[in-house]
């Protein structure tokens, strides 16, 4: 008897199982559309849920929610925005500059930067290889570094004479010094190691000086001369001269001398250049021969560019025939 009915049962089971898989059991007319989507039932893929014409009826799938369709997505199960193809935005240090757009996407930086940091750990304005004293602020003109002023005067020690030593700007930063006593400073002397009288420049009476130092320049006392239209030195020029190859050589810190030569406006301009400078390398030559370095004078022609009065009477014009010995750059202390 069992044996005369198994056959009945395995058609019912079969028929049961074709009926439950089938996305079309029987109460589904093929030409209505159950879900109402527009896809009539024996053309829809899903007739019991809405979908689209395009997807045969189905709905759209998106498995991560991000409004990307899995079949647009390249990341579907990583919610990302349309314009990544549903990718997410990855930032891996959290900075706002997704990583593809981060130069430096394992440390923090700013968006203007292209996702990195500020490298100015002294604040000061200049920023990483660029400035040599990263621990400490400095200006960009001194590429990060600070003014350093050891002995405190308000003069930097590059340009401090005596860089742990107080003392004026006036005197690189030196302090004011007599060596010998007689009541003139160092700086002023004419005679830096000889007593000397103060109104003869610190030296000897016996040795009449014609020159005085100031600041910025050597003030002659007396003209240096030239026979007319030459540069030949009158043999009077040599005495004032001298007495300058002498300051110089007893200042051996007083500075590159600008000898300047200068004229008046009567003449060809460019042959009056050339002729002042002519005149300012036979004064350069004299205290060459005198023992100063070469490397402490330079010989400039200055023609009629420079007058120090007017031109239009005999007066001005004299004055503006000279000879100027201008200091126009300090020496480091040796």
């Amino acid at each position: 008897m069992m044996r005369a009915l198994l056959p009945w049962a395995l058609l019912a089971v079969v028929s049961g199982g074709l009926v439950s898989g089938c996305r079309h059991g029987p109460e589904l007319n093929p030409a209505l559309d159950a879900d109402g989507d527009g896809v009539p039932n024996g053309e829809d893929a899903c007739p019991t849920v809405r979908g689209l014409a395009r997807l045969q009826g189905c709905p759209v799938r998106d498995t991560d929610g991000d409004g990307v369709e899995d079949s647009l997505d390249k990341c579907p199960r990583h919610a990302g925005p349309a314009s990544r193809d549903g990718c997410p935005i990855r930032d891996t240090d959290e900075d706002g500059v997704e990583d593809a757009k981060d130069l430096c996407p394992r440390v923090p930086g700013l968006l203007e930067r292209q996702g990195c940091p500020i490298d100015d750990p002294d604040r000061d304005g200049v920023e990483g290889a660029a400035d040599k004293c990263p621990d400490e602020p400095g200006p960009a003109s001194r590429d990060g570094c600070p003014v350093r002023d050891s002995d405190g005067d308000g003069v930097p020690d590059e340009e401090d004479a005596c860089p742990n030593e107080e003392g004026p700007v006036s005197l690189r930063g030196c302090p004011e010094r007599d060596s010998d006593g007689d009541g003139v400073p160092d700086h002023r002397d004419n005679c830096p190691r000889e007593r000397g009288a103060m109104d003869n420049q610190g030296c000897i009476s016996a040795s009449k000086q014609l020159v005085i130092i100031r600041p910025d320049r050597l003030e002659l006392l007396e003209r240096i001369g030239f026979a007319p239209g030459t540069a030949t030195l009158l043999p009077r020029a040599l005495p004032v001269l001298d007495n300058v190859a002498l300051v110089l050589l007893a200042h051996p810190r007083l500075g590159v001398i600008a000898i300047e030569g200068h004229t008046d406006n009567r003449g060809d301009p460019d042959a009056q250049r050339a002729m002042t400078l002519a005149r300012a390398e036979a004064v350069r030559d004299h205290l060459v021969r005198q023992g100063v370095p070469p490397d402490r004078l330079e010989a400039w022609g200055i023609g009629p560019d420079k007058p120090l009065g007017t031109n239009e009477t005999s007066h001005g014009r004299e004055a503006n025939r000279r000879m100027d010995l201008r200091i126009v750059a300090p020496r480091a202390r040796p």
